[in-house]
């Protein structure tokens, strides 16, 4: 499977989620758009910028660079929700333009950041 097709997937995925909390979302027209969708939700709209990262370990590592390989402007995006295909799940988190990456695990500190669809 190709890297559009993978990242069409993880959209889809999150769109399907949020719904199951009650979190409306919709999708840009443009795809030139700096963020994949926005949902809207008791806490009010939110950008967010849609990842998938692939590995099998517990660790995995994945990008949050736009496509001049720099951070996303906070105006742009709010929140990243990064799909991993073996922990089965979402890491939701603020974007804080800080990181272009991000080392993610199912246990200790990101433990709060899992399928936390509480944020949005």
């Amino acid at each position: 499977m190709d890297f559009n097709s993978i990242g069409c997937i993880a959209e889809y995925k999150f769109a399907i989620t949020a719904m199951k909390h009650n979190i409306n979302v919709s999708f840009p027209l443009l795809h030139s758009s700096p963020y994949d969708c926005i949902t809207d939700s008791k806490n009010g709209l939110k950008k967010i910028q849609i990842k998938s990262a692939s590995g099998k370990g517990d660790k995995v590592r994945c990008f949050l660079r736009n496509t001049k390989k720099k951070s996303y402007p906070i105006d742009e995006v709010d929140y990243f929700a990064v799909w991993i295909e073996s922990h089965n799940g979402f890491y939701i988190f603020k974007n804080d333009v800080k990181r272009t990456s991000i080392v993610l695990e199912k246990k200790g500190k990101h433990l709060k950041k899992f399928n936390n669809f509480a944020v949005l």
